[in-house]
């Protein structure tokens, strides 16, 4: 068990490891923590001097159980000179599936009353919704009030007629002046950028969704065995596919990290664990909001598993101080939890 959690840390440290293999093994962390701290205490309990190896292992592993939990008790307090806060929100399409049919959804709307309300100078929200014959679906009029900049991905906001937009949508308080689409069919993925003048900086704010897991555990687990065999193999298979897809999405998304000019502040929905080659890709450049300032186990999808953090905020330390960080779990209308990162500009 510690010969398998040197492994498993080291493709997680690493990420170099494209292999859908490697991403099944990177699943496993928690796995490899929870077996050797049973160990430790199993040892310690037996005065056995072997605590040493699980204790050994556990230090070894310490920077990746920062990814998993963290205990910040004193965060930085930022003034309101350069201070800049960023919301990222996967809005489940603004569960327009309920709100077209009823004309009007009370979940559909306390979604985008969310999106409205929730107070920041960038908005990024993934799975976007806009449809303005659809009184609750008037995303774009409704927002862009307190964020008057914004740009949308996939496709124009329609501003009349019965044609919904989707996609990735970013609004601002402060000027866009440039932006850049990457789109990756499946699932509607992809990555908007964005060239934002603060005051009188320039910084590039990314918002990305990667390759969706496509795992329905719920139904896995409720449902009749033929239909719970024919969900396991499909979940499997999803998996897989989704290593693979994500391996390509990130190999494009760090060459947009290298090659910026401005400081880069990177949000979205990862679609993946904080051991993955995903995160890995993005740590060796940027640094991660709930590492610096979160606090406790910073768990971000709402349904089905609820302990799964997939959503993140990265950022340039050298031209970001990251000073809170906080996930909005009391807000549940969708399936993802919102995040906010506050910043100052150094």
């Amino acid at each position: 068990m510690a010969l398998y959690a040197l492994l498993v840390f080291q493709i997680s440290y690493s990420a170099d490891i494209k292999h859908w293999f490697g991403g099944f093994l990177t699943l496993t962390v928690p796995l490899a923590f929870a077996i050797n701290i049973f160990f430790l205490v199993s040892y310690i309990i037996s005065r056995s001097w072997k605590f040493i190896l699980s204790l050994v292992i556990l230090i070894i592993g310490y920077p990746l159980l920062e990814r998993t939990f963290k205990f910040n008790l004193n965060p930085a307090v930022a003034s309101n000179v350069n201070r800049l806060s960023v919301l990222s929100y996967n809005v489940m399409y603004c569960d327009f599936a309920t709100a077209i049919p009823n004309f009007t959804s009370t979940n559909s709307g306390r979604l985008v009353n969310d999106m409205d309300t929730l107070s920041a100078d960038i908005k990024c929200f993934q799975e976007f919704y806009n449809r303005p014959d659809y009184p609750s679906l008037r995303v774009v009029d409704q927002i862009k009030k307190n964020n008057s900049h914004y740009t949308f991905m996939h496709s124009e906001i329609v501003e009349n007629g019965e044609v919904g937009s989707l996609g990735l949508a970013t609004f601002s308080k402060y000027p866009i002046i440039h932006k850049e689409e990457v789109s990756w069919k499946i699932n509607n993925n992809g990555v908007l950028l964005t060239d934002i003048v603060v005051k009188k900086d320039t910084i590039r704010v990314l918002n990305v969704q990667l390759r969706s897991m496509g795992v329905r555990l719920k139904k896995a687990i409720t449902s009749n065995e033929i239909v719970r065999n024919k969900e396991a193999k499909n979940i499997l298979s999803q998996l897989k596919s989704g290593f693979e897809n994500r391996s390509i999405q990130v190999d494009e998304l760090e060459a947009m990290v290298k090659n910026s000019p401005y400081p880069i502040i990177l949000v979205g929905d990862f679609n993946e664990l904080p051991y993955g080659y995903a995160y890995g890709r993005m740590k060796n450049y940027l640094e991660n909001a709930f590492e610096e300032a979160g606090f406790g186990f910073g768990f971000t999808y709402h349904k089905m598993p609820s302990f799964l953090r997939i959503d993140n905020q990265f950022y340039d330390g050298n031209a970001f101080n990251i000073t809170d960080f906080e996930t909005f779990r009391e807000l549940d209308h969708s399936d993802h939890y919102p995040i906010l990162g506050v910043y100052q500009l150094k």
